[in-house]
């Protein structure tokens, strides 16, 4: 069933209208990746790749949707049933996996990125390779069940140091911006704080105002009413200011910008996998450097 969809995606992205950002997005995809050569022993696999990620992760810059969203939200001729199955591949898992347990009819693969463990239904025949392997793949949710594509991008044994310390440099950046994103939000509580207070001081200047019965009182209360609403209004734009700079930060830097630079790593590292299929006589760690 998965197998079946995903070809029929394949078909729906490489025909009009979805197909009029693929030369851009190969391009993208290029830079990042390096360029593939017909006579690349993993020309097909890298094609596949790209598609995938055209599929799954590209976006189309008139929509900001990904391609999938676009075919979930536009085609009226997909069957129900179909249509529910590739909504859930929205939510899809693209990440450097290491195998930690094999069976017969699945296989446990920790996620690099976070440690999440996923058992995936893998017949051992259709997954040829070993415990401990390092690979890119993407998972993709059936019926409470986890499945691969089965496009894979696997990297030698003598990456694997190379990799994780890589990972570690991610892990780095994502708890700065998180440390960044958690100071935005106490300045915008204290900020808060402060509005209310200005809240609940004006509405006690508004009572003694309406209790009041001398006009030189009234005359001050109203001066010092006015100095507060002005306060009051000064806190309210910061207070929206920072709700706009917390919402913008957390899109750009924890969600999108955690997801982008897992991808740019996935993409680097598939370009040294490419250097290294092509090479002769170098050794890995001449290929898997900074």
């Amino acid at each position: 069933m998965i197998k079946d969809t995903l070809e029929n995606l394949i078909k729906a992205v490489t025909n009009t209208p979805y197909s009029e950002n693929l030369l851009a997005a190969s391009q993208e995809y290029n830079q990042y990746n390096g360029d593939i050569f017909d006579d690349d022993k993993s020309y097909e696999n890298r094609m596949s790749l790209f598609l995938e990620w055209y599929i799954f992760e590209y976006i189309d810059p008139t929509s900001d949707k990904t391609v999938l969203e676009l075919i979930i939200k536009n085609d009226k001729k997909i069957p129900p049933d179909i249509l529910k199955t590739i909504s859930s591949f929205v939510s899809n898992v693209h990440a450097l996996f290491i195998i930690k347990k094999l069976k017969k009819k699945s296989v446990r693969v920790l996620n690099l990125f976070n440690n999440e463990q996923y058992d995936v239904v893998e017949p051992l025949e259709k997954f040829n390779f070993c415990k401990n392997s390092i690979f890119e793949g993407r998972l993709l949710s059936y019926k409470n069940s986890y499945y691969f594509t089965g496009i894979f991008c696997f990297h030698p044994d003598g990456s694997k140091i190379f990799i994780k310390n890589e990972i570690k440099k991610n892990l780095t950046i994502e708890k700065s911006n998180i440390n960044i994103l958690n100071d935005k939000k106490k300045k915008l509580s204290a900020e808060t704080k402060k509005l209310n207070k200005t809240i609940v001081d004006i509405k006690k200047i508004q009572l003694k105002l309406k209790c009041s019965k001398s006009d030189k009182k009234k005359i001050e209360l109203k001066l010092k009413l006015s100095k507060m609403e002005s306060i009051k209004v000064f806190y309210e734009d910061s207070c929206s200011s920072l709700a706009k700079e917390i919402s913008l930060f957390n899109k750009e830097k924890i969600i999108h910008g955690k997801k982008l630079n897992q991808t740019l790593l996935m993409f680097k590292l598939s370009s040294m996998k490419l250097l290294f299929e092509r090479s002769r006589n170098i050794q890995i760690n001449d290929i898997y450097k900074n």
